[in-house]
């Protein structure tokens, strides 16, 4: 109890970033975010267009809709006052949610038809603020969001696909552990021209060998070398 107790203590918390839920009041926060004229280019391939705030904002509430998990990837306030008492971890890690400065998002997405619920598979979608980029947060939320997939929601695998002119993630994919799986040749059109399609993937026993965790099954729980 004592392991579970610490695993719920610390899940929607990373080395220097807290998670909370996206609630409805955030979705224009988190239109503006994702889709800044840069943000937009390299995030969405599709033909470039400005992209007006009640249009983004309805493109976040069906990624809501469509989603497993959807989170704000925040900063912790260090001027926020600790309400929670001593003692109590859960209302502790509550108040620093409730106080923490968004900066990104993060979603994993639903399969898309009940019929291959069993495959077990999500689709990864993340975007930070233009202004804080360059600080290798993306690439800690992204670690954190593949704990939580293999962890708590018993995927098999994540995958997650970028327009080929987006070096940046592209390396930062790779640096993590996914493996490119395939590309759409010259199926993007943009700045006068064309670009692949590149589709990445990682399953599960592939992120096992990263932790140094082991497969397997010990009495219902899987047996894991060291805490989550």
């Amino acid at each position: 109890m004592e392991s579970l107790t610490a695993k719920f203590t610390t899940a929607f918390r990373s080395e220097r970033l807290i998670y909370r839920a996206i609630d409805m009041q955030d979705i224009p926060l988190v239109a503006r975010m994702l889709w800044d004229p840069v943000n937009q280019g390299f995030g969405d391939p599709t033909l470039y267009t400005p992209l007006s705030g009640t249009v983004g904002s309805v493109m976040v509430q069906k990624g809501l809709e469509a989603s497993l998990l959807a989170v704000l990837i925040c900063l912790p306030n260090p001027q926020a006052q600790q309400a929670a008492a001593p003692g109590f971890p859960g209302n502790s890690l509550r108040a620093a949610q409730e106080s923490a400065i968004p900066i990104g998002s993060l979603m994993l997405g639903k399969p898309t038809a009940p019929q291959t619920d069993h495959w077990r598979w999500t689709r990864m979608g993340l975007g930070i603020a233009e202004e804080h980029q360059g600080n290798g947060y993306g690439k800690e939320a992204v670690n954190w969001a593949l704990d939580w997939a293999f962890e708590f929601a018993g995927m098999h695998r994540v995958e997650l696909t970028t327009a080929s002119y987006n070096d940046r993630a592209i390396a930062m994919y790779k640096s993590l552990g996914f493996k490119e799986e395939g590309r759409k040749r010259e199926t993007i059109y943009m700045d006068r021209r064309w670009w692949d399609m590149v589709e990445f993937g990682i399953l599960e026993g592939e992120w096992e060998a990263l932790r140094g965790k082991k497969s397997g099954q010990n009495g219902g729980q899987r047996v894991v070398q060291g805490g989550f």
